[in-house]
């Protein structure tokens, strides 16, 4: 879809004013303070580009909580997959399992900084709540608290805002029939749609939208190691790698 040009100058400021957004609250909260305005209990939102300095300076853990094939797609270089709500499409994972085997990744320090990680920032703002409330403290309806009564939260506990292929981003204009317009990230003059560029069944490819690898355009790997995957379970990883389905 063609953009006109006029539009386009209202898009790369709207997109300005987003890249500019600052997050400076560590307090948890039970107000939203996510892009799917949803009850926080972690401490704040980092953006995509923040998170990459933090790990280029090896001061956090980040938990990419996709599932294992999506992980094999493409992921931050680096990035520890402990798959929730889902370990692959259609299998469950418990809050007690992902909790615990964060506390593994983590080395058994409550006090890690966490940054957690989904593919738009909806799933890890749920993980980073089990993380940050194990007891489910907050009876967020959303989510179970972990069955160990002794589970202790997290203390810096952080979720990626943009997630690792981004959403559609928007601009609001008063007085057009469709307020809503499309905001062209990458400035090509067109709407860009999903495509895949590494395996055929995950469509992540999309420069214009504000996710750590598409518009962001930050480095990111399809290596798996054994010890940042799940369980070190590398042959499902390899299955998806080969395009041969599991």
């Amino acid at each position: 879809m063609k953009i006109k040009k006029n539009v386009l100058a209202i898009a790369a400021l709207a997109s300005l004013a987003l890249s500019n957004q600052v997050f400076a609250d560590d307090t948890p909260t039970t107000d939203d303070g996510n892009r799917y305005n949803r009850d926080r209990q972690y401490n704040s939102e980092i953006s995509a580009a923040d998170a990459y300095q933090q790990m280029m300076k090896n001061e956090v853990l980040l938990l990419d909580v996709r599932t294992k094939r999506e992980y094999a797609t493409g992921h931050p270089d680096r990035a520890h997959n402990i798959p929730y709500p889902r370990i692959d499409t259609g299998f469950n994972q418990t809050p007690t399992k992902f909790y615990e085997e964060a506390l593994k990744a983590a080395k058994g320090n409550l006090d890690q900084p966490i940054l957690t990680l989904c593919r738009t920032g909806s799933r890890s703002i749920d993980a980073a709540n089990i993380l940050a409330d194990p007891q489910n403290t907050a009876n967020d309806p959303r989510r179970n608290a972990v069955d160990d009564p002794d589970a202790k939260p997290f203390t810096n506990v952080r979720n990626i805002w943009e997630g690792f292929v981004g959403r559609e981003l928007y601009a609001f204009v008063s007085g057009l029939p469709d307020p809503a317009i499309p905001l062209d990230l990458n400035n090509d003059g067109f709407i860009n749609g999903d495509t895949a560029d590494v395996y055929e069944h995950t469509t992540d490819a999309n420069p214009d939208k504000d996710g750590w690898r598409n518009f962001q355009n930050l480095p990111w790997s399809t290596k798996i190691r054994k010890p940042e995957a799940y369980l070190q379970d590398s042959m499902q990883y390899e299955c998806w790698q080969t395009d041969l389905g599991c």
